[in-house]
């Protein structure tokens, strides 16, 4: 994949405006919150079930290499993460589709909210229209969520092989993800396939948002439906040439997380005789679907909790500090690691724009041909 420049027409799409001074309060209360639950769950509900001396000393016997092997696996989970951003942007090389994925994640960690705006600007800055920039933030939360909520049933199908007799609550969230994907599959199928639907379904969104929109008394919507059949139409062509790889890569990223779950739990001595991969897989799926709802940026707090709930409940709480020792490192690579990355990648990218390199995207005109940098 090279960065060579996109060429399409866009449509007058609405765009993430700048962050204003209430975009800013919010993200604050937002903060202030997630903090908040996130001292609470720290402070007071794990001191309760784990003892942080224990975990600590675990942490500090393990072995240099230990820490270079999850350093490693965080490093690699930006390859097929960042790969599903640019195969859904034609012309976008890896290295920015990685840089995107990084600078996002790590906003979106720290500043609820402005992660969208920070991935928009990048894209426009890099040369592409609105059009095409929109589209491709749409499509890969479509791809990671359809992945996401397939994992589900095939960890019951994992447990099935596995001779498990009691699937136990597990089967609701199974039924649940399933029934959100169901949705989801419908909407999309309904989408290509009809031109019609799309009409419709768009005037009903356009209609339900406007109410909203009347409620706190903001303008409302106009001529979305004739916005999105033109993005449809798009999003047709580049999902037929690259959904396939878009699925596999978006696909590789959950499942390396998984990998490196495993890794964490492994190097603190929880081997597959005490703590089976099918087990590991099965929370590992049922945690994800919780910090789904983000309650917490990046699952703060609420992530070790469920990690070492599931697996104490599987083991017993005589493991409970081994466990939150491997919660900890893991958390480390996949939850920590983007931040001080991505943030980063974007005072560079910032960087660039200042020093003219690249153009200010907010100040590019939203319609016509894709900017060139």
């Amino acid at each position: 994949m090279t960065d060579s420049e996109p060429t399409e027409a866009d449509f007058n799409t609405p765009v993430p405006p700048k962050r204003s001074s209430k975009d800013t309060k919010r993200s604050l209360i937002a903060v202030g919150i997630a903090l908040a639950i996130a001292v609470f769950i720290f402070g007071f509900v794990l001191p309760n079930v784990i003892d942080y001396e224990t975990v600590f000393d675990v942490l500090k016997n393990l072995e240099p290499r230990d820490y270079l092997v999850m350093l490693a696996a965080g490093l690699f989970l930006y390859v097929p993460e960042g790969a599903l951003y640019s195969s859904l942007m034609p012309g976008m090389g890896l290295r920015r589709g990685m840089s995107a994925w990084v600078a996002s994640t790590a906003v979106s960690t720290t500043i609820p909210g402005a992660d969208l705006v920070v991935r928009y600007g990048m894209y426009r800055s890099w040369g592409f229209g609105v059009e095409r920039t929109m589209l491709g933030i749409f499509l890969s939360g479509l791809f990671d969520n359809i992945v996401k909520f397939s994992l589900p049933a095939v960890a019951v199908i994992a447990f099935l092989v596995l001779g498990a007799g009691d699937l136990g609550d597990f089967v609701w969230v199974a039924i649940i993800a399933l029934a959100v994907l169901i949705v989801m599959a419908v909407v999309v199928i309904g989408m290509v396939r009809s031109e019609t639907f799309t009409q419709w379904l768009a005037a009903r969104t356009e209609s339900i948002a406007n109410w909203g929109l009347g409620k706190i008394k903001r303008d409302p919507l106009e001529g979305l439906s004739d916005k999105v059949v033109g993005f449809r139409d798009l999003a047709i062509g580049i999902v037929k040439e690259r959904g396939v790889r878009a699925m596999l890569y978006s696909v590789a990223g959950k499942l390396w997380a998984f990998v490196m779950l495993t890794l964490a739990l492994r190097i603190v001595g929880l081997d597959a005789e005490t703590l089976p991969l099918g087990q590991i897989f099965i929370v590992w799926v049922v945690v994800l679907m919780i910090t789904a709802i983000p309650i917490t940026p990046g699952g703060l707090g609420i992530a070790a909790l469920s990690y070492i709930f599931f697996f104490s409940q599987i083991l017993g709480n005589e493991y409970s500090d081994i466990i939150a020792a491997g919660v900890v490192l893991f958390r480390l690579a996949q939850w920590f690691l983007p931040i001080p990355i991505g943030w980063v990648s974007v005072g560079l990218w910032r960087r660039q724009i200042t020093k003219g390199q690249l153009p200010d995207p907010f100040t590019l005109p939203t319609s016509g041909e894709g900017e060139t940098p």
